[in-house]
């Protein structure tokens, strides 16, 4: 891989893929309240679905696009058509439902063009990989915690309108930014390039290391998916609570968040195998808590604040191990196939959650919690085990 950087503007790159981290939480929450109050009820669970089902069809191929292409002007093209999206949602919004299949395509590009120059990030401001995963996560979990904030302040004060305007500013930003960086991450011609699809996956579908990694760690995402669906109800049925117990404890949740992404690197250290299954084991442990525990705001808020830094470095160790252990070459489809998976997961967990609700919230976190810890502690047993000679490494 040929790498270019121009010096100094690394940190640069990091603050924008802030701003725009947080305009991501505020729109999500602007195009929610907009479509409740002017769009019929159906149109919800359409809205989801829109944010995530084009984005999963659409991951391969922006997988092999990546390793194929330069992946900077790459995400330059998606942060600029991503700005151009929200631009048109703000101003037409009868186009919201088809302009958020937009951005779920354009996010699951830019996503993976940001897995793949993280490392090249690294590499330019001189830190482990590791430091330059808790730095990206401690940006998602700033977004998540300003993000809802920002987001209702802006559009109280100033209107969804303006609102996802300042959202496409962010991205507009985010392009140029990277566009005069000089950031680079060039691919070695491949001699390959008119073979299938799946002929290009196939090397790493066989990679039995890689499938451990994928399908463990997916089954915590299932497993969180199933507690998050639950969680209102959690609140307002079991806790006979309302929305500022559901508030604060989403901040708490971010809070921990931040919590485990300043303390990730130390955490990691060079047991990143071990850091990513236990931090998913832990996790759901914390939703075991509240499945078994007497149901009280402060137990619950201990859970919160212990699963969110778990969830943190368990980030953060999962996109090192994956960056780590797997060529540049192939960086955007291994963050393509992680992406495919854990989308379907989530879809599935959000089914599987459905049948808790309203009633039995608590019995969600159980069975979430029962599949979080036995996904970190099978995983970690057949990722270390049966692969003992990289046990060193990971």
């Amino acid at each position: 891989m040929g790498v270019e950087f121009r010096q100094g503007w690394g940190w640069l790159v990091l603050a924008v893929l802030t701003l725009s981290t947080i305009g991501d939480e505020i729109t999500l929450l602007t195009l929610m309240f907009r479509t409740a109050e002017n769009a019929p009820a159906y149109a919800v669970p359409m809205l989801l679905i829109a944010e995530l089902l084009p984005g999963l069809i659409v991951a391969p191929y922006a997988g092999r696009l990546i390793d194929r292409r330069d992946a900077a002007p790459i995400l330059v093209m998606a942060s600029a058509l991503q700005a151009g999206v929200i631009a048109l949602i703000a101003h037409y919004p009868m186009f919201t439902v088809a302009g958020a299949a937009l951005l779920s395509l354009l996010f699951t590009i830019s996503s993976a063009a940001t897995f793949a120059l993280i490392p090249v990030l690294a590499s330019g401001l001189g830190m482990t990989l590791a430091r330059a995963n808790s730095l990206l996560e401690m940006v998602r979990s700033l977004g998540m915690l300003a993000g809802p904030v920002a987001g209702g302040v802006l559009v109280g004060w100033i209107g969804s309108r303006n609102a996802l305007l300042a959202d496409a500013a962010s991205f507009a930003l985010l392009a140029l930014v990277v566009m005069a960086s000089g950031l680079r991450r060039n691919p070695q011609p491949d001699d390959q390039e008119e073979q299938s699809l799946f002929a290009d996956y196939l090397p790493l579908i066989r990679n039995r290391r890689l499938m451990v990694v994928t399908g463990a760690l997916s089954l915590e995402v299932f497993a969180t998916a199933i507690a998050d669906v639950a969680f209102v109800f959690l609140v307002i049925v079991t806790m006979g609570s309302g929305p500022t117990a559901f508030g604060v404890l989403t901040a708490l949740w971010a809070g921990g968040m931040l919590i485990g992404a300043a303390l990730a690197e130390r955490t990691i250290g060079h047991r990143i195998g071990l850091a990513a299954f236990g931090t998913g084991a832990v996790m759901g442990a914390t939703m075991l808590l509240i499945g078994l525990a007497p149901i009280g705001f402060a137990i619950v808020a201990v859970a919160f604040i212990l699963g969110g830094g778990a969830n943190s470095i368990h980030n953060v160790a999962v996109r090192t191990l994956l960056q780590s252990e797997y060529s540049p070459a192939d960086h955007g489809k291994v963050a393509a196939i992680y992406g495919a998976v854990t989308r379907t997961a989530v879809i599935g967990g959000y089914v599987a959650g459905g049948l808790f609700v309203p009633n039995d919230a608590p019995s969600a976190y159980l069975v979430g919690g029962l599949l979080g810890v036995g996904a970190g502690l099978i995983g970690w047993r057949m990722f270390n085990g049966r692969w003992s000679a990289a046990s060193a490494t990971a």
